[in-house]
């Protein structure tokens, strides 16, 4: 160890004052691995703290999943775990830690259907279960095709953004209002900061709504839309999106479903979504093939209209790929601008509201908002929250693993999970695609981080 040059300590002063005195003077290194799903979020998040304090925090790329990240915390190969599911007994390491949810954000049903031109397929709990059980395996069948015709289909003719960094997300609360919601990154969001964002109605050549960008990373937009016209989703200027109703064909072409081959806190949430939303025959389990009604017998049935891809970025590649493709992902993996000029989507899904909702930061944190926290730090969801039209219903709330033993490592890990709740989250999770927790999750997020180094 060495001490930091006085200019990084001045850094660190200033960006993040809430940090031990003791762990700014002298620089230490701490490592993680485990869950992908928080892999966009994590990956900006260790460069600032580290930029910010003169650490080095780490955290494996990929992280080999949520059960690779539980086994090797157990085992002692890192400092602190990843996981988005809940640690068995089993599973446990043998020494004293906690978990801390730190940040959450929704999973995208993503899919690639180049026959339908762009257009946001709306798709109900009864529908996924039956593409993700297997009973479902053409694109027109009349489960898809009924759950459109509920909807508005609307398309966005523009799969490349002209503007890197800016994506749009269009879904329909009610027939004729459309929620527009923009999502920038955070270099986008700073160099567009001031500027506008546009609803622009192309039909008639006019404005219909707009608003400033400001410190979020996700604005959103909300406005009486006529069916018949043609819209543009403009940030400075430079048009994100187009978007018109489409008559749609749905093809009479094989479905082929992408599923985490890996041990899977992603596929744990997912799974979650369909036992508690769609069919109780599912399980909760981190294993694809140990979670769907059947098990690994029936996805072997199914031969290749079935694939297994580990990690969420290579189960987001497979689909941009591939057309003809659904899974599921965390959906800053499918609003990665290289991903989406590909044709990679994401569906609007029908809540227990009634209502068709698509994977926002401000969706996802609506469900959550119903969600209880225990003792622990484990948040666990309502599914049946039938009063909340604003709420997608399939999300994760991924946790830090950590070690409450005193050492200098564990001081970072304890500083760097406060720092991600408090600082960084709320100011950067919506334009990294994930969803900042607030409240008493939040809370009680900020305590667990605190028990970390704690004895």
């Amino acid at each position: 160890m060495h001490k930091l040059r006085k200019p990084i300590v001045a850094i660190a002063l200033a960006l993040v004052g809430s940090l031990s005195a003791g762990t700014i003077a002298l620089a230490e290194s701490a490592s993680g691995s485990g869950a992908t799903f928080p892999q966009n979020f994590l990956a900006s998040a260790t460069v600032a703290f580290n930029a910010a304090t003169g650490h080095n925090v780490s955290y494996a790329n990929p992280g080999g999943g949520s059960s690779k990240g539980k086994a090797d915390f157990k085992a002692g190969l890192t400092d602190f775990g990843g996981s988005d599911s809940a640690v068995t007994t089993a599973q446990a390491a043998s020494f004293d830690w906690v978990y801390v949810p730190y940040v959450a954000g929704a999973l995208a049903v993503a899919y690639r259907l180049d026959e339908i031109k762009g257009t946001t397929l709306s798709l109900s709990p009864a529908t996924i279960n039956g593409i993700f059980g297997g009973t479902i395996t053409k694109w027109n069948d009349a489960s898809i095709v009924n759950d459109m015709k509920t909807n508005p289909a609307w398309a966005n003719s523009q799969a490349k953004s002209a503007l890197k960094g800016a994506s749009s997300v269009w879904s329909t609360p009610s027939l004729n209002t459309a929620l527009v919601t923009v999502t920038l990154i955070p270099s986008v969001l700073k160099s567009s900061k001031g500027k506008t964002v546009e609803l622009y109605d192309e039909t008639k050549k006019k404005s219909v709504k707009t608003a400033t960008i400001g410190a979020k990373g996700q604005i959103a937009i909300t406005a009486g839309v006529d069916i018949a016209n043609s819209y543009s989703v403009k940030v400075a200027d430079k048009v994100v999106g187009k978007y018109s109703v489409m008559a749609v064909n749905l093809p009479d072409k094989a479905i082929t479903v992408v599923y985490r081959s890996d041990g899977s806190g992603t596929t744990n949430n997912f799974c979650n979504f369909m036992q508690n939303a769609a069919n109780s025959d599912w399980a909760k389990n981190d294993a694809f093939t140990s979670c769907i009604p059947g098990g690994s017998a029936k996805v072997a049935s199914f031969g290749s209209t079935f694939q297994g891809q580990s990690g969420s970025a290579n189960v987001s590649n497979y689909i941009a790929d591939t057309n003809g493709t659904i899974g599921y992902t965390e959906v800053s993996f499918v609003t990665d601008a290289t991903r989406a000029a590909k044709g990679i989507q994401s569906a609007n899904v029908k809540n227990a509201a009634g209502k068709f909702v698509g994977p926002t930061a401000a969706a996802a944190s609506a469900f959550i908002s119903g969600a209880s926290v225990d003792a622990t730090g484990f948040v666990t969801f309502d599914f049946k929250q039938t009063s909340n039209s604003a709420a997608y219903p399939i999300v994760a709330v991924t946790y830090l693993l950590g070690k409450t033993e005193k050492s200098a490592k564990n001081a970072v890990v304890s500083d760097f999970a406060s720092w991600m709740l408090s600082t960084y989250a709320p100011a950067n999770a919506d334009a990294l695609g994930y969803a900042p927790l607030t409240g008493a999750m939040q809370t009680t997020g900020l305590a667990q981080a605190k028990k970390i180094n704690s004895k």
